[in-house]
């Protein structure tokens, strides 16, 4: 494992790549149909975590970075006209998906490939499943409506529908990270100065987006 200083600043520079992903790519993907942003932001986060992982080699990092990219998606808290609850639950979100990770990383580091597809599939569903447990909790405490929650459909389209497809493409990443690995370094050693520059633009972009 690397020494503490090494590995925050992995965790600074892959929590702040991840915040520019969610002011940039997330704005984007929010005006497309829900199968096509609810299936690619994830997968590449969680790309983003096993990245951190690999470099690191503590499961624990997984956690810190998806700490770093809510604290930087945080920032919505001081836009004007915004409701709390729409920058509140993204941010329960992200670290719900950290958690699963590090529950479930092992499963996706295994070499058979039936073990490797079982652990990106649960992944897939099980943070939404903690996300629809967590947006109940909101709705029974403030009575705002969640359109995930109209119907039973709704709810299983949120899990079930979008977990799936979310797997799906974070196993054709991983697929791909896996092909290319030994054409292609994946370990890189970015310094404090690019972390700290990086986590400036992630929160300017946030701010101003």
């Amino acid at each position: 494992m690397k020494t503490n200083k090494s590995v925050w600043t992995y965790i600074l520079f892959f929590g702040a790549i991840w915040g520019i992903l969610e002011a940039t790519l997330g704005y984007v993907l929010q005006f497309l149909p829900p199968l096509v942003s609810g299936s690619v932001m994830f997968p590449i986060a969680a790309m983003l975590m096993i990245l951190s992982y690999q470099n690191t080699k503590s499961k624990s990092a997984m956690i810190y970075v998806a700490a770093i990219a809510a604290t930087i998606k945080a920032v919505n808290f001081f836009l004007p006209g915004l409701p709390p609850i729409k920058t509140y639950n993204p941010m329960i979100a992200i670290m719900l998906q950290s958690l699963v990770m590090v529950v479930f990383i092992p499963l996706i580091e295994k070499k058979p490939i039936l073990v490797k597809a079982l652990g990106i599939a649960i992944v897939g569903l099980s943070w939404r499943t903690l996300f629809l447990a967590n947006i109940s909790i909101n709705y029974a405490l403030t009575g705002f409506n969640f359109p995930q929650l109209a119907s039973t459909a709704s709810m299983l389209n949120l899990v079930v529908y979008l977990g799936l497809m979310e797997a799906f493409v974070l196993g054709a990443f991983y697929s791909l990270q896996f092909v290319l690995k030994n054409k292609v370094k994946f370990t890189f050693r970015p310094n404090l100065i690019l972390s700290v520059s990086t986590f400036v633009v992630a929160v300017l972009l946030t701010f101003f987006l």
